[in-house]
């Protein structure tokens, strides 16, 4: 009995053991995560180095560093050109870093093809400045562009990535553009002087002369001259080339100024663009475009009528988020994050790159921005901050960045850091519309036509949906919903996903039977969409497919149908909403020889019931004789502001897990096309006419996803033939004049192909070259003749409808006619440019051609 009794005793005396033992080696692998609120810091200030190029003795294109390696043929910045000796200097401006080597890659933009590397370790020196030279050893074709990235490394090993481009002409004429260009700069700073550039001006009646935040070439001399503002430069001024030809180029000015209003300096961001031409007689201003900012300043608020001075500025949409109450709101203002408590009359920087003891060069580098997601009861913040991180811990890097403001303790958290290789402008390009996290710390995204959602306890990462063509965010009753196709290519899609994202309810709203559904657009809180026959959806003979909507609708987010368009004959293909009003882009049917057509349509209208809901903040315009017209911040209704708002800025949060979320190598793989606009992207389009439509009204150029360059404004001769078809001689192989352009554009591109595969009865234009041609084939259809005719001065033959059923090949063009093959006349045609403009316009200007 008693060697039980202690049988039992030793077996717990163990199990206890066992249990403690137990409990000692699993806490050890138990990793306890600490956070200690008061673990916060001062954002770093900005260290790294800043580059300028030199070539034909002159310092332009001011470079920033990055600290991530990034596609260099995507960095369009700016451009150097050089000359047959292939040599520049690089300008570097140490800060606080020790450059001990440079090495650079220079490298085809298409392709991304390795052309030369090398590294410098020798430099000039000067103070804090050091100088490498460069001089490329393979022989570089003219005209041509080329990627180039320079990686400077320090004492500490540290590795800063800069990106440009270069292109080699005999002389590109580049000191006497500049020149021009900063002589008219330097003159219009004042009146006496900017009399001797009024010959360059075109003023018009029509122009707006009100303000100062944006001047053109056709604007009034006092305005050009800045009126009675009398500014300060305040920084260096270096040209940065954003495009170069032998005879034109663009060129921009980007500085910071200060005047002085009523008694107090305010400051102001300038861009100065310019397009010139130089001839051996003078040169000719083709363009002048001059945008200006001021920077926001609490202190500058007007007391009298309790609104904060925006001033000088073009931004009359001030993002913002209010409480449910209405006394604290947030808003968006110059790429900073301001808070603002009405009861207490303090105001917090929430988020800001400026810097204590300003750096304007570089606080003022705009290539980032700042999104506000939510604001919950307390006043806490839900915001992203997206592209290029002037400073910080980041410093150098692009990437979606979310952040918390806690507001009791006025200190920011990072939550989120996703790095991003590619530069802000693409990025702002290639984000949607969707960004929201909800009350159960869940993170909604998309990016690269992908929606994600991303638990921020857990740190799981879900694919909501692929390749979708059209997302929308809406915000219904204080709710947030997204919705979304089932599918981009139109001709699948079925459903259409609405997703709750506080409560993560989804519903759907489904085709009929033999429909097809497409998401269109949202209007106030609700969404738009229509019902395609699925046997009405049609392959044109460009290849570009038509969805004729025949029935249109708008929705709440719980499916309750407001109203429907339906008209008899009429297939809606586009919409557009402004305002109140959707406009509806129509066609009607046409069936001809079997094949079905559409033929354009005037347009409809849906008028929406006007939102009264009165906003809580508003934009407000006053005009003054000094500053012009000037803008304020209008607070709520009966407001009133007893004195100026304190001022405080937030602390950032030391946390000590990794944030990072590095996102599946997935980039849009969709043909996209971007306008650049003064050096800027305006805008990603899925049609190259829409791009090219927008680089034609504002004096820029276009390239796809690719990198491939599309179309350029303002460079083409005024004729140009290509020669190879003057002598062509052909025999007509059958009576198709289509297939017998396309055999022609691929025989001149050097490729003979089968005469069955260049059928277009059950295929295209477009399908055929794309599966023969070892160029890139491009649908342009849209773009004027003019326009098209680019093309052809490139040296490209131009594919070209001239009816519904029958094609034509252009090979050139002077002043008065285009130069035609004629497969259906069986002869060369030398017709007039207005009866030709008449003629492909009538056809629907469908061109089709290819890019090298």
């Amino acid at each position: 009995m008693e060697d039980k009794v202690l049988k039992h005793i030793y077996k717990a005396i163990i199990l206890i053991c066992v249990f403690i033992a137990a409990i000692y080696y699993f806490s050890r692998d138990i990793k306890e995560v600490i956070f200690n609120i008061d673990n916060t810091t001062q954002m770093e200030e900005a260290a790294f180095p800043l580059v300028t190029l030199k070539t034909a003795e002159e310092e332009i294109n001011l470079l920033h560093g990055y600290s991530s390696n990034l596609n260099a043929n995507l960095m369009r910045e700016g451009i150097t050109p050089l000359d047959f000796n292939q040599t520049f200097d690089v300008v570097i401006d140490q800060e606080d870093s020790i450059i001990k080597k440079l090495k650079y890659e220079l490298r085809e933009i298409v392709g991304n093809d390795l052309v030369e590397t090398d590294s410098i370790s020798v430099f000039e020196e000067n103070d804090n400045t050091k100088i490498a030279k460069i001089k490329f050893k393979a022989e570089l074709t003219t005209a041509k562009e080329y990627a180039v990235k320079i990686t400077l490394i320090t004492s500490e090993s540290k590795k800063i990535y800069y990106y440009h481009r270069i292109k080699v002409y005999e002389d590109a004429n580049l000191s006497e553009k500049i020149a021009f260009v900063m002589d008219f700069h330097n003159a219009i700073m004042k009146k006496n002087t900017a009399e001797d550039m009024i010959k360059y001006l075109e003023p018009k009646e029509e122009a707006d002369n009100t303000s100062l935040c944006y001047v053109n070439i056709n604007s009034s001399f006092e305005l050009v001259s800045w009126g009675n503002l009398n500014p300060t430069i305040i920084t260096e001024v270096i040209p940065t080339v954003k495009e170069c030809y032998v005879d034109t180029a663009s060129i921009e000015l980007d500085y910071t100024v200060k005047a002085e209003i009523l008694g107090v300096e305010e400051y102001y961001t300038v861009k100065e663009f310019y397009r010139v031409r130089f001839t051996s007689d003078r040169m000719y201003l083709l363009n002048y475009e001059r945008t200006m900012e001021s920077l926001f300043d609490v202190n500058v608020a007007s007391l009298a009528k309790s609104e904060f001075k925006l001033g000088i500025s073009s931004e009359y949409e001030v993002p913002y988020v209010e409480s449910d109450d209405g006394k604290r709101l947030a808003f968006v203002r110059g790429r900073e994050l301001w808070y603002y408590d009405l009861v207490k009359n303090q105001m917090v920087r929430v988020f800001s790159f400026r810097q204590k003891n300003s750096d304007y060069i570089r606080d003022t580098y705009d290539q980032h921005d700042i999104k506000i997601l939510n604001m919950d009861a307390e006043g806490n913040i839900n915001f992203i901050v997206y592209g290029y991180m002037n400073r910080g811990q980041y410093e150098g890097s692009v990437a979606i960045i979310l952040y918390q403001y806690v507001c009791s303790e006025n200190r920011i958290e990072e939550r989120v850091y996703i790095p991003v290789d590619e530069p802000y402008q693409t990025i702002k390009e290639n984000m949607g519309k969707v960004a929201f996290v909800n009350s159960l710390d869940v993170f909604y995204f998309n990016i690269y036509d992908k929606l994600y959602s991303f638990n921020l306890i857990t740190k799981r990462l879900n694919e909501l949906a692929s390749k979708i063509d059209e997302e929308i965010m809406v915000e219904s009753n204080g709710l947030n919903y997204i919705a979304w196709q089932d599918s981009a290519d139109p001709r699948i899609a079925k459903k259409i996903h609405i997703l709750n994202l506080q409560t993560e309810e989804e519903q759907t709203i489904s085709a009929p039977t033999g429909y097809n559904i497409r998401l269109l657009d949202m209007i106030d809180s609700n969404i738009i969409y229509g019902y395609v026959l699925t046997s009405d959806i049609t392959k044109l003979v460009d290849g570009s497919v038509i969805v004729p909507l025949d029935q249109v609708e708008i929705a709440t987010v719980t499916k309750k149908v407001l109203k429907s368009y339906q008209k008899s004959d009429y297939y809606v293909t586009d919409i557009v909403v402004k305002d109140n009003v959707v406009e509806l882009s129509r066609v009607q049917k046409v069936i001809d020889n079997e094949r079905t057509t559409y033929r354009s349509a005037a347009p409809d209208y849906i008028m929406n019931q006007v939102n009264n809901e009165t906003p809580l903040i508003a934009v407000t315009a006053r005009v003054t004789d000094q500053a012009f017209k000037e803008l304020y911040l209008s607070m709520p209704i009966g407001f009133v502001m007893n004195g100026l708002p304190t001022v405080t800025n937030t602390v950032n949060t030391v946390i000590d897990q990794d944030p990072t979320l590095r996102l599946p190598e997935s980039l849009a793989d969709e043909e996209c096309y971007y306008p650049y606009i003064m050096g800027g992207i305006e805008g990603s389009y899925e049609k190259a006419s829409d791009a090219i439509k927008v680089a034609e009204a504002g004096a820029g150029s276009v390239l796809n996803n690719n990198q491939q360059l599309v179309w350029e404004r303002g460079i083409r001769t005024t004729m140009s033939t290509i020669s190879k078809f003057e002598d062509i001689t052909w025999t007509a192989s059958n009576n198709d004049s289509i297939e017998q352009c396309i055999e022609m554009m691929l025989s001149y591109q050097g490729i003979n192909v089968k005469k069955e595969l260049l059928n277009v009865t059950d295929s295209s234009i477009y399908d055929v070259l794309l599966k023969n041609s070892n160029k890139t084939p491009i649908r342009v259809t849209g773009i004027t003749l003019e326009e098209a005719l680019y093309y052809v001065y490139k040296g490209r033959p131009v594919l070209a409808m001239k009816d519904q059923k029958n094609a034509v090949l252009m090979y050139g063009y002077d002043a008065y006619n285009i130069m035609l093959i004629d497969p259906q006349s069986n002869k060369k045609v030398k017709m007039g440019i207005q009866d030709s403009t008449q003629m492909f316009e009538e056809a629907g200007n469908v061109f089709l051609t290819y890019l090298e």
